[in-house]
């Protein structure tokens, strides 16, 4: 193992035994990943990843590693988005030299910074993600090296899918309370026009529907409003915290 390289770093699977967010949990882990090359060198670390058809979320070790990390999708190319569209890893031995990403490496954000490694990490049907360092001497990853982000990285995506699943458990739950959140209200608003205009229930729907069309708005804002208008208050359904 090289000089300054941990294989003691923080299992990131720990990192599931806390709470914490999906983006908390991103950032702690491209902070054990810089820790392990804890050498001389400064190694950066940033994570890109994609959950479901959701937008790419870069999250990082520092304001720097953001930076390098957040350019590739700003232009539209890089190794870290190589690495994630083929799922094989990607090295960078001279950024000075390399011609793959010509607008990625003209950025002055990447001076500095000619080694870069990017490693892709196996999420299953949960999404994709890199894992991406970034060290400033040329050839610095070498075979040892990438052999240390792989056996982390292999780790990371074990744990990074499980947590990608539980968020997505917890976006689906979310979306179901918010549902029938919305349907409580149409009801209670439909059982007022009722009561207001002695027609059918379909009928009292179709008033609701109407108004929606014409305002412009969703059919559950149009229903908060009249609730509103009829009693006073903002209305609380037994699913609302």
């Amino acid at each position: 193992m090289q000089n300054g390289e941990r294989s003691d770093a923080a299992d990131p699977h720990s990192l599931l035994l806390e709470d914490r967010s999906i983006t908390d949990f991103l950032d702690q882990l491209s902070v054990l990943g810089e820790q392990l090359f804890a050498g001389d060198a400064s190694v950066l670390c940033g994570l890109m990843s994609r959950r479901g058809n959701r937008h790419v979320n870069v999250r990082s070790s520092s304001v720097r590693a953001a930076a390098l990390t957040e350019l590739q999708h700003d232009v539209g190319e890089g190794p870290s988005l190589a690495a994630m569209t083929t799922q094989e890893t990607v090295v960078v031995d001279d950024g000075r030299r390399d011609r793959r990403w010509p607008r990625y490496f003209a950025s002055s954000t990447v001076s500095g910074f000619a080694s870069m490694l990017s490693v892709p990490l196996q999420l299953g049907p949960e999404g994709t993600a890199t894992l991406n360092f970034y060290a400033r001497p040329t050839g610095y990853f070498t075979s040892e090296r990438r052999r240390v982000a792989a056996v982390f990285a292999a780790q990371a995506g074990t744990a990074l899918e499980m947590a990608m699943r539980v968020a997505r458990y917890q976006d689906a739950a979310a979306d179901m309370y918010a549902a029938m959140e919305s349907r409580t209200s149409i009801d209670i608003a439909v059982g007022i026009i009722l009561a207001q205009s002695r027609c059918t229930q379909d009928e009292a729907f179709e008033m609701l529907q109407r108004a929606s069309n014409t305002r412009h708005q969703k059919l559950s804002e149009v229903a908060r409003d009249l609730i509103v208008q009829a009693t006073g208050t903002t209305p609380r359904t037994h699913f609302t915290n």
